[in-house]
C-alpha cells in the first residue's frame, strides 16, 4: 500500500457526486490517509449507476456488466480486502447477440476460436481475418489503456509525448474505417464498431483508439454483478465508510467557496459546508465552472469556444417486467436497424429523432434469475437519441417513443409483447440534465472525437483553481466505467504532485485543453 500523502489526518479532500468515479477516487484518497467527506445530493448511490424500482422489482438504470472487474479488485486490496468476499461477479456469455435487419444474427463469444466460427458462419472466408483485427486492437488496448488511460495529461508536453504514437497508429481514422479494413461484410462492419456507442461516440467520427474496447472485452471477460450493478455500488460505500470515510446523502452542492483561486468548501442548498483542502467532482465538468463557480467578464467571454464542443448522444431508456420469460433472448442483444449511418447522421448532427430506431436490450435474467419477477422477466432497452440541443418536447414525445420501441421488440424480438407487458416506466435526456447535472443531457459528457481525448478532453486538474480535480465521463480517458473507474487513478497520480508541490513551493499548471478557460 502506497504511504499517506501526510501524516496529518487532518487533511480533507471533499468528493462530490457517489457515481463510480467519485467513489473510486474517495477510496482512493481514504487509503492515502486524508480524511474524506462524500457528498451526493440524492439519497440513492451510484450516479448514472442507480437503480430504481418498478413493480416492487430493482433494476439498474444504467451500466449493466463490468468489462474490467480489476479496476475494482485494486480498490480492495488498497484495504487489504477483497472484491470476491463482497460481490460475486457472473459471466456474460455471449457477451452479445447482434441482430440485423435482414433477419441474420451474430453472437459475439468469448473466445478467439467461437468467434472465428461465428464470423466464418456469418460471412464465409472471413473467419480468419479475426486473428489481424484482434492483434490491431491489442496494440490500441497497450497503448490507450494500459499505458495511457492513468496518465495524467495537463501540459502541452504530454500531448507532444503522445502524438507520434498517435500518427503511427492512424488514431485520426474513425474506428468505423479500423474495422473495415478487416471485414468486408457490412454486418460484422457494424458488429465491431458499434461499441464506440456505448461510450457515447459515432463509430464514424470515434477515434479508431477506441478499438482498444474490443481487447479490454476480451482480456477482463464481460460480467454482471450479482444482484445487479447496484450491488457493487453498495459493496464501495460500504468499504468506504468501513474504513472511515464520510458519506453524506441529500447534499445538492450549490456553490464553491472560493479563497482566490483556491477552492475552500463545498456549500449546498441546505447551507451546510464542507471544509476542503482540495475538492474533486464527479460532476461534470461544463456544469462545474458553468454553475458552481463565479466567472469574470473576461472568462464569460472566452468561455464562448464551449458552444462549440460535441457531446455525445442522449438516450431514451425503457424498463419494463413482463409476465412470461423470454427464455430465448440472451442477456444483451443489439438491434439494428435498416440502416446505420443515416441514423448515426441524424442523432449526432443533425439532432433528430431517427424513424428507424436502433435498440440496446438488456435481459439480466438470462445470467442473474433473481434480477426477474417470479414466472416473469425484466427488461431495461435503450434507444440512443438526439440530447436536448434538438429541442424535443420530451413529455409528448416519450409515450410516442416507448409505443415504437414496444412495436419493434414485439416484431422482431417478443411475439405478444404489448399483451405481456406488466410495468413499465421510462427516461429521457431531460432525466440525464435535471437529476445527473448532465449538459445538454447528454448520456457520455463530450464525445470521445480525436480532438476531444486524453489532454484535450475537459482536465482532470483544473488549469485554473490548482486544488480542484475532475472524475467522470467527461475527463480522461473518458466514458463507459472502465474509463470513469481510471480517472481516479489519473486525479490520484494529480493529488499527489499537488501535494508535493504545495510543500517544495512548485509552481501552477500549464493547460492543453481548448475547451477550459483561464
Amino acid at each position: 500500500m502506497p504511504p499517506p500523502y501526510s501524516s496529518n489526518r487532518q487533511t480533507t479532500a471533499v468528493v462530490v457526486g457517489a457515481g463510480f468515479g467519485g467513489l473510486a477516487i474517495a477510496l482512493r484518497l481514504l487509503a492515502r490517509g486524508y480524511a474524506v467527506d462524500l457528498l451526493e445530493k440524492h439519497g440513492d448511490l451510484g450516479g448514472r449507476a442507480r437503480t430504481l424500482e418498478l413493480d416492487g422489482h430493482r433494476f439498474d438504470a444504467g451500466p449493466t456488466v463490468l468489462t474490467a472487474p480489476f479496476i475494482f479488485s485494486e480498490l480492495f486490496q488498497r484495504f487489504s480486502e477483497n472484491l470476491e468476499d463482497h460481490v460475486t461477479l457472473l459471466p456474460v456469455a455471449p457477451f452479445y447477440r447482434m441482430e440485423f435487419a435482414d433477419g441474420s444474427h451474430f453472437d459475439y463469444w468469448d473466445t478467439t476460436e467461437a468467434l472465428v466460427a461465428e464470423i466464418e458462419r456469418l460471412s464465409p472466408g472471413e473467419g480468419p481475418q479475426y486473428h489481424a483485427f484482434l492483434e490491431a486492437a491489442d496494440t490500441m488496448y497497450q497503448r490507450g489503456f494500459v499505458e495511457l488511460a492513468t496518465r495524467p495529461f495537463t501540459r502541452v508536453s504530454d500531448m507532444l509525448d503522445v502524438l507520434p504514437d498517435l500518427v503511427r497508429l492512424r488514431a485520426d481514422r474513425s474506428i468505423y474505417q479500423f474495422v473495415a479494413r478487416f471485414f468486408r461484410d457490412e454486418r460484422l462492419r457494424k458488429a465491431f464498431s458499434v461499441p464506440s456507442l456505448l461510450v457515447g461516440g459515432n463509430p464514424f467520427r470515434t477515434s479508431s483508439l477506441y478499438a482498444l474496447i474490443h481487447a479490454l472485452e476480451r482480456k477482463g471477460g464481460v460480467w454482471y454483478a450479482q444482484g445487479g450493478t447496484g450491488a457493487l455500488v453498495d459493496a464501495l460505500a460500504s468499504l468506504f465508510q468501513r474504513h472511515g470515510g464520510r458519506l453524506h446523502t441529500g447534499q445538492s452542492v450549490e456553490c464553491l467557496e472560493m479563497d482566490g483561486l483556491e477552492v475552500r468548501a463545498a456549500l449546498t442548498a441546505d447551507q451546510q459546508r464542507f471544509e476542503a483542502d482540495l475538492l474533486v467532482s464527479n460532476a461534470d465538468p461544463l456544469y462545474v465552472y458553468n454553475h458552481w463557480i463565479a466567472r469574470t467578464a473576461r472568462q464569460r467571454i472566452a468561455d464562448s469556444h464551449r458552444a462549440r464542443l460535441k457531446h455525445s448522444m442522449g438516450l431514451f431508456v425503457l424498463y419494463f417486467t413482463t409476465e412470461r420469460v423470454y427464455s430465448q433472448l440472451e442477456h444483451h442483444t443489439i438491434v439494428f436497424g435498416d440502416t446505420f449511418r443515416e441514423i448515426l447522421d441524424q442523432l449526432f448532427d443533425k439532432h433528430e429523432v431517427p424513424e428507424d430506431l436502433s435498440l440496446y436490450l438488456h435481459r439480466p435474467g438470462a445470467t442473474d434469475p433473481s434480477m426477474a419477477p417470479a414466472n416473469g422477466d425484466a427488461f431495461y432497452v435503450l434507444a440512443p437519441v438526439p440530447n436536448l440541443q434538438g429541442n424535443q418536447d420530451w413529455s409528448q414525445l416519450a409515450p410516442e417513443l416507448e409505443q415504437r420501441i414496444v412495436d419493434i421488440l414485439a416484431r422482431r424480438l417478443m411475439p405478444g409483447l404489448h399483451e405481456q407487458i406488466r410495468a413499465k416506466r421510462s427516461v429521457s435526456p431531460v432525466y440525464f440534465h435535471e437529476a445527473l447535472n448532465s449538459p445538454h443531457g447528454s448520456g457520455f459528457s463530450i464525445a470521445p472525437t480525436l480532438t476531444q481525448s486524453a489532454g484535450l478532453r475537459f482536465h482532470n486538474q483544473s488549469p485554473r483553481h490548482p486544488n480542484l480535480f475532475f472524475v467522470g465521463a467527461g475527463v480522461h480517458p473518458g466514458a463507459g466505467v472502465p474509463g470513469v473507474v481510471s480517472s481516479a487513478g489519473v486525479v490520484e497520480r494529480l493529488v499527489s504532485r499537488w501535494q508535493a508541490q504545495k510543500e517544495h513551493g512548485g509552481g501552477g499548471i500549464e493547460s492543453t485543453a481548448p475547451s477550459e478557460s483561464g
